[in-house]
């Protein structure tokens, strides 16, 4: 039986005679028996080679620490926060499951870097904190977040199911899902509400799009539930109205339509509303065949 060492003196004089990995491999198994060596261990050891290294002995590499300074590792990691577990683990010689358990126990966890339009200059920078600065102050003399009222449009999919993970025995075949369509049927939803809850919402009929006219007709049915559910705030200080720079959002007629129901009802700031009103819509499986159904159900959800 040969050992280790003997087949390693045997891929050394046949990469000296410049066999190739595959040939190495076929030869050594068709003389000594099948399986005696696998191709990518050859591979391996023609790479040593190839570097001019021919210790045909195994390297000690040394077994990773099971354990790692919490503090150490803080610093390691907040020093450049993209870093993966394999970089942390070499560069602290520790194994992943090592990095991974002590993040835990500094409390670090793993997020994605937040979408954003677009690159800000320092200008853009400093214009946002002075008006953020500003709102803040003028929150504190007058009190206004809760005036605000806001609204986002959502499309709403008849069918968001996900495919799921099971836990399955091995021999076990998994459950079959049907495959998405490539363009699925959706409703699209306009919601209007206050920091007390949902004013008003309506559906966009297929096809239907948001314009100038449409807007201004939401806009007229919501002041009308708002006086009925806060009249308070519409007979004293007012609403504000707060929503983005869109087109219907901004143009003439809307603006016209806004100074009717009070000249001091509109605040022009960009928002991202949306992310806050919707994020629960995604977060369960539904199955609808019809539009008329979709919205009956999403209604009662609301």
């Amino acid at each position: 039986m040969l050992s280790k060492r003997d087949i390693r003196i045997i891929m050394l004089y046949e990469f000296k005679r410049g066999t190739n990995a595959t040939k190495t491999t076929q030869n050594i198994n068709e003389a000594f028996g099948e399986d005696v060596v696998s191709t990518s261990t050859v591979q391996r050891w023609f790479k040593k080679f190839n570097e001019g290294n021919e210790n045909l002995e195994n390297e000690d590499r040394g077994r990773p620490c099971s354990t790692v300074d919490n503090d150490e590792l803080r610093a390691v990691v907040e020093a450049d926060p993209r870093q993966t577990l394999g970089q942390l683990a070499e560069a602290l010689n520790v194994s992943t499951a090592t990095v991974s358990r002590h993040l835990k126990e500094i409390g670090k966890t793993k997020k994605l870097d937040k979408w954003i339009p677009h690159e800000l200059n320092d200008y853009q920078k400093n214009r946002r904190f002075e008006i953020c600065s500003s709102l803040i102050l003028r929150n504190k003399n007058d009190p206004f977040l809760d005036r605000i009222v806001t609204c986002d449009e959502k499309w709403i999919l008849y069918d968001n199911r996900k495919r799921s993970g099971q836990w399955l025995d091995i021999n076990e075949a998994p459950k079959s899902f049907p495959k998405p369509q490539l363009n699925q049927k959706k409703v699209m939803v306009t919601v209007w509400w206050s920091a007390e809850g949902i004013i008003h919402y309506e559906f966009l009929k297929p096809g239907e799009t948001i314009t100038a006219e449409s807007y201004c007709q939401q806009i007229e049915e919501m002041h009308k539930k708002l006086c009925q559910k806060r009249p308070a705030l519409v007979n004293r200080k007012g609403p504000i109205l707060l929503h983005d720079n869109a087109r219907p959002h901004v143009s003439k007629k809307t603006l016209q339509k806004l100074g009717e129901l009070g000249p001091n009802s509109y605040l022009p700031i960009k928002t991202k509303n949306g992310e806050i009103m919707f994020i629960d819509s995604d977060n369960y499986a539904y199955h609808y065949s019809e539009s008329r159904i979709c919205s009956g159900i999403i209604t009662d959800k609301v």
